[in-house]
Formats: structure tokens, sequence, C-alpha cells
């Protein structure tokens, strides 16, 4: 007798009938492979503890499935294709103590119907060989299973294992190293994942998780500052101390990897406290621990994600997590904060935005816009503005801020930044052919990345070359944050590259400017130790002057523009896009514009006409 088949005597076979359907219906209504897969992935990673997640087990068992429907429809029976699936399981580490048993109670209940046999309520000689079929198929399959199995522990042995008595600890023991971190002994993420796939199934759907990701903050210090021995202790006694802080409640400690810890806290009486829980961890994790006589502590950062069981699942809550604490890095240490929805349906944007970019780089998705720089008096041009483009299938126009944005996100800043560049410089001396030398030079913002990076002048020098722009019909503009701190000091070992790239710049003859212009020392010292020639105001500063009543803000910034002006500098005033704005700016002391009221980013052709009417 086959556990848990469809075809008993007696039985009903229900596999695959819906709620409400009619009893004489059922024998039409059969499951898909699709369906049996998924039903034989949830039998295994819920109840046998697999190294994988339900979706990553019902893909594999998919064909698998498949395989199996045919080869019961085909009266002959193909055993060989049993037997190797049953070989296949052990090869996919399906060989936990209930593995097999849970296969043939999902295979015996809903295999036949899936493969279109007859029903257990069906009487005669075609219900027995249907059943002779289906035994004789999982016999097969348990065949392969078993050969697949003593192959591999005596492939395990370095002098094989004979007359073995302990297959289970064995099993046992493979398993624990496949779901359990080696150094601080406690669950990985796949265990964890498995896990909380296992609580979701069995809580109420109205109860409400809690998922807590962290990260030490500094450890990387004590890491390298004390050696690698003394982090790989403290990991450990971290490991302690979170499982000791969280001892009283229903939890899963976990460790993701590198500094990364996770705690899962079941459904209780009551929705956790985060912000209580993150004081306890932190507390413990602040206790001193001797290394070497020396005494060190630590403090966490803490994202954490809380939601009903039935409308998640566990993927979604360690995405949420992860996703949460990335989110709050770089705002200060020891710090906690819950899931936004609203920031990361933004975050997931940019970040699909960034993943897409490369595609629109080479489909020819991403465009060159063209923008007029003009003198507050008089709107005479002296400048074109060269921007990226973005003509997004889903979300429309991007701006030049949105792909920068995406581009740095990936590292292929560097060649959108080439490509505009590069693109540019073709155009512009294209104009100067067909209109004369009176084509004012253009303008290219660099990113922070671009700005800092070693190979810059060997770029820009490329492209002069390449298509015969003159290096003084060149303005390259680099953030005043890539070079100084709001303070004055170098903005890392990148701002040193950045000085460096600007002075160099300079030299080949290219025009040197700045753009997110405010103020404050540190913008004051590029003025003073480079050779710029023009400044951009940044954009917060110019709409906080435009909407200053006190006239505070403008007579603080008249100070300033002022003292650029008196070095020579041309100042542009961004963005400009009413008469308002242009009336206030000539006040301050800018003497050049750039925004709406002068014309939005167009296309070369757009531009090359208003060139022609100048």
């Amino acid at each position: 007798m086959i556990r848990g088949s469809g075809l008993l005597i007696g039985g009903s076979a229900k596999v695959g009938q819906d709620h409400g359907e009619a009893p004489g219906d059922q024998d039409r209504s059969f499951p898909s492979s699709a369906a049996l897969a998924l039903e034989w992935a949830q039998a295994m990673v819920t109840r046998c503890y697999l190294p994988m997640s339900v979706a990553q087990a019902r893909d594999y068992l998919r064909d698998p499935a498949e395989r199996l429907v045919a080869a019961l429809s085909d009266p002959s029976v193909d055993t060989q294709v049993a037997f190797d699936v049953g070989s296949r399981l052990v090869a996919r580490g399906f060989t936990g103590a209930q593995s097999l048993s849970r296969t043939f109670d999902v295979l015996g209940a809903a295999l036949p119907a899936a493969a279109g046999l007859v029903a257990a309520n069906s009487a005669g000689k075609a219900q027995k060989s249907s059943c002779g079929r289906l035994i004789k198929l999982l016999g097969a399959l348990a065949d392969g299973y078993s050969w697949a199995l003593r192959n591999r522990i005596v492939d395990l042995s370095p002098v094989g294992i004979a007359n073995v008595t302990d297959l289970h600890l064995l099993e046992r023991r493979l398993h624990h190293q496949t779901l359990h971190d080696v150094r601080t002994g406690l669950p990985n993420r796949q265990y964890l994942t498995t896990y909380l796939e296992r609580v979701l199934a069995r809580v109420d759907p109205s109860a409400v998780i809690t998922l807590i990701h962290l990260d030490l903050d500094g450890f990387s210090t004590i890491s390298d500052g004390l050696g690698h021995h003394a982090g790989d202790r403290l990991l450990d006694v971290v490991a302690r101390r979170l499982e000791r802080a969280v001892a009283d409640q229903q939890t899963m400690v976990a460790r993701l990897g590198a500094d990364e810890y996770a705690i899962l806290i079941e459904p209780g009486d009551s929705v956790p406290d985060v912000g209580a829980f993150a004081e306890i961890i932190n507390t413990e994790l602040a206790e001193p621990f001797y290394i070497d006589r020396i005494g060190v502590a630590l403090t966490a950062s803490i994202g954490a994600v809380q939601r009903p069981a039935g409308e998640t699942t566990a993927e979604e809550l360690i995405r949420a997590a992860s996703a949460t604490l990335r989110r709050m890095r770089g705002w200060s240490k020891r710090q906690w904060t819950l899931f936004d929805q609203n920031a990361d349906a933004t975050d997931r944007t940019e970040l699909r935005l960034a993943a897409a970019m490369p595609g629109a780089l080479e489909t020819g998705e991403l465009a060159v816009t063209y923008q007029p720089v003009v003198m507050l008096d008089g709107g005479q041009l002296v400048g074109i503005e060269a921007a990226l483009s973005w003509l997004h299938p889903q979300l429309g126009v991007l701006s030049h801020d949105q792909c920068v944005r995406a581009a740095e996100r990936t590292g292929l800043v560097h060649e959108a930044g080439q490509w505009l560049l590069r693109t540019a410089a073709k155009q512009t001396v294209s104009w100067r052919r067909r209109i004369g030398p009176s084509v004012p030079p253009v303008v290219v913002n660099l990113s922070p990345s671009q700005a800092q990076d070693r190979n810059l002048v060997a770029r820009v020098s490329a492209v002069l070359d390449d298509t015969g722009l003159p290096p003084a019909q060149l303005e390259l503009r680099a953030p005043v944050a890539a070079i100084r701190t709001v303070t004055g000091e170098l903005a890392d070992v990148g701002g040193g590259h950045a000085e460096d790239n600007a002075r160099a710049l300079a030299e080949l003859g290219v025009r040197l400017g700045l753009y997110d212009f405010g103020g404050g020392i540190g913008g004051l010292r590029c003025l003073a130790d480079l050779p710029v020639c023009t400044v951009r105001i940044a954009e917060p500063v110019s709409h906080q002057v435009a909407a200053d009543p006190s006239r505070i803000l403008s007579q603080a910034a008249q100070a300033l523009v002022h003292i650029v002006r008196g070095a020579s500098i041309d100042v542009v005033a961004f963005p400009v896009d009413s008469a308002e704005q242009a009336a206030c700016w000539p006040w301050i002391g800018a003497n050049w514009g750039l925004g709406a009221l002068f014309g939005e980013p167009g296309s070369a052709a757009s531009m090359e006409k208003r060139l022609r009417r100048a």
C-alpha cells in the first residue's frame, strides 16, 4: 500500500478539486505539474529543514514533477525517469530524515490526478492498472534515492563507510553544517529563511512578525586594529550576548554574514517595542570584552520591520529589514529605525533604474539635452549646458540628476559620463563647423565619482583629441563636496584626486567650474586654491533666496556673490524659472542665469535653432 496515495480502495481522490465543485466534476479537475511541484516543495521545506526556500525548491522540483507526470501517463511506465529523479533529489540535498516519506506522501496523493489517471473511487481493471503503475514508479524512485545516498555516504568518507548503523547522525551533522554559521554556531541566512517560512505558515494571519537586522558599528576598526583573530572572537561574543538579550522571548538569532545579525521575534501576547529591544541589545553589547588585556565594546545600528503574517513572505521580510538598515547607515551610530513603506518604494524604484541603466545606454534610451546659459543683463548666450536624459518606457522622461544617481549606484557613471562628454563635444564641433566660432563653450557637470576619478584627465584628453574640440570650448564643473568638506578639509583621498584633476584640466586649457556652490569654508577654499572660471549657485540656495521676505538670506548671498565676482569669477544663478527670480539676482550680484525662463533642456536640433537666431 502506498502511504497517502489517492488510489487506495475506499479512498477519495480530491486533489485539484475546488471548493464548491460538484462531486461528479472532480475527475476532470487535475492539478498541473507546477502545482504538484509547489505542493512537493512545501512538504519538503517546511517539514524537513531543507537549506533552501519554498520558491527555490519549487523551481528545482518543477522539472522532476513534469517528468514523473509524463512517465506515469505512459502505459509502459519509464522507471529510469523515476530512478533519475530519486538520485537527483539526493544530489540537490533532499536528504532529511523525512524527505523520502514526504515525497511518497505528496506523489502518492497528487501524481495520479496530475497524470490524468482514474480517480480512487473507480473500480475494476483500470484502477488496479493505475495503482500498479504508481507503485512501480515510486519503487524505482526509491531505488534511485537509496543508490545515490549510499554513494554519497561512501564518497564523504576518506576510507569509505561499511555496515553503516548511524546514518541519521551523519545526515544531521551534514544538515547542521549547511544551515548554521561555522564561526558562531548560529543559524545562517538559509536556516532563518526556512524557519521564518514555517512560522508564517503556522501562525494566525493577523499575528505580527518582527524581524530585526543589525550590524556592528566600528567592527572593522577593532578587527583591523587588534587583528582578525580578535574580530573572530568578538563575533562569537556578540552572538552569545544577543542570545542572552532575547532569552525571555520566543526568538531566533541568526548570523547573516560579516558583522550582520538578525533576530526573529515570533508573535506573542503583544507587539514588541523595537525601541526597547534596541536599547537592551546595545546595553548588552556595550559591556567591555577583554582581548589581550584590551577592553573593547560595540554598539549596533538596527533596522526592523513588523508586519502581519498574512501580508508578507519570508523573503520579503528579510529584504525589508535589510533595506531599512541600509537606509539608516550613514546617519549616525547606535540608532534604530522601523521600515518605511514610502521610503522603501522610492529606494526600490531607484534600484530598478540602476539595474536597467546599462541596457538603456546600449539600446539608445539615453539622450543628451542642451540648455542655454545666458547673461542676466541682455540675455546673450554664454554657454550651453549638456545633460543626460532618459526616455524610460514606463516612467517617462528622467532628469540628469536621476540618471546620475542611478549610474552612481552601479559604477556605470564613468561610462555614462564619458558618453555624455563625447556626445556633447561632437555636437559642439558640428555646430561650430556649420554656424561658426560664435558658438559658446559647452558645459558638462561631472558627477562626484568622475571628479575624483584618477583617469579623468586622460579621458578628457582622449575626447578632445578624437573630436577636435578646442579645450577652451569645453567647461567642466565639479561639485564642491567632491573636493572640500564644509569645514574646508579635503574630501578624504578622493578630494585630493579631484583637486589634482582640476589643476591638470586647467593646464590643458579646459575651463574649470564649480556647481552646488553654497558658500562656506569649503567652497571658498576651492575658489582660493583652484583656477575656477565659473560658479553655479546651489539649487537650495536659489530657492531660499527667492522666498526670503526678511531679505536676510538675500543680503548674505549678496555678500558672498560679490566676493566671488570680485575674483573675476562668473556666477550662474540656478534655477531661474520666473521673472521674479530673475529680477532678484542682478541685485545679489550674479551675472549669468540658467533655468526654464531662458529655455528648457531640449534636443540638439532645438538648440541649433537658438544658436542660428543668436
